[in-house]
């Protein structure tokens, strides 16, 4: 898998699923030879061990049941196969993928990024995904990014998982971004402008499985403890922030349902799932 194309997701608050014309920027070129690989082996895999749970969803990141779909989303797809926290796909009451079919979803990301112009991703870059809708069996997730982080990492560290220490991340939340979709970008904007300019991330202690990180949003503090997977080029954190309410976020969630309640009929679920990628071989 290209390490110019890992994308982190970050499930902080927001609106909109990951679009066809946010893949089309993320994969530009002529995607003939993925289309092929999608037709003749991996919508095979989807429909017989994720498309029973994943055709219900409404929008966005989570229904994978065309080429266009799977291909805006291939990337949390990866993260989450080999997440080993409770956002793992297929959970674990399901039938499991074997080894073979798991490699089908790296190949389809490989194609679509084998013709793309080798140009270095940013250190950390950041997706989010959260959850609307008060029925809890049919929420929908929801997914973004944020174009304006900044960090410290341990540039010493002799193995990539050394990184972490006494790492840092700050996020300024006004530079929210949900791709195309400007309107919605202004919406959770008004979310953020009435929550917290920021969010911070201080890597407390790590090892090889687990990082514990303290986030600051809205003046509070409060640790959680996510899970890393080490690739050859990146190290991948996963968790989630299981209750937002313990950061206040009342003002910015009734900001946000007073300009687009309506859209996810007044209910945003208050735990957010997070994966973090960082690049080391920058």
């Amino acid at each position: 898998m290209s390490a110019y194309k890992l994308i982190i997701v970050l499930g902080l608050l927001v609106m909109t699923g990951c679009t066809s014309e946010q893949a089309d920027v993320e994969y530009p070129v002529n995607d003939a030879a993925a289309q092929e690989y999608y037709t003749t082996t991996l919508k095979q895999v989807i429909d017989n061990k994720c498309i029973s749970c994943h055709i219900y969803h409404i929008e966005g990141n989570n229904r994978y049941d065309t080429y266009e779909k799977t291909k805006s989303n291939i990337v949390q797809m990866v993260s989450r196969i080999s997440s080993t926290s409770n956002t793992v796909m297929p959970p674990a009451d399901a039938v499991q993928l074997t080894q073979e079919e798991s490699e089908s979803f790296e190949t389809f990301l490989a194609l679509l990024s084998a013709n793309e112009e080798e140009v270095p991703a940013a250190r950390i870059q950041i997706e989010w995904t959260a959850y609307k809708y008060p029925d809890y069996d049919n929420r929908a997730g929801v997914s973004g990014t944020f174009d304006e982080i900044s960090y410290e990492l341990n540039e010493n560290a002799i193995a990539p998982i050394d990184l972490l220490d006494n790492a840092k991340v700050t996020v300024n939340t006004s530079s929210v971004n949900v791709g195309n979709e400007s309107e919605r970008t202004t919406n959770v904007g008004t979310f953020f402008s009435a929550f917290t300019p920021d969010i911070i991330g201080d890597v407390i202690s790590y090892d090889n499985n687990e990082v514990t990180i303290l986030f600051e949003m809205n003046g509070i503090t409060a640790t959680e403890t996510f899970d890393i997977v080490v690739n050859e080029d990146s190290l991948v954190l996963s968790g989630s922030i299981p209750d937002m309410n313990i950061f206040d976020w009342q003002l910015g969630y009734d900001a946000l349902d007073n300009v687009c309640g309506d859209y996810h009929e007044n209910k945003v679920w208050e735990d957010i799932d997070v994966t973090i990628v960082i690049l080391t071989n920058q």
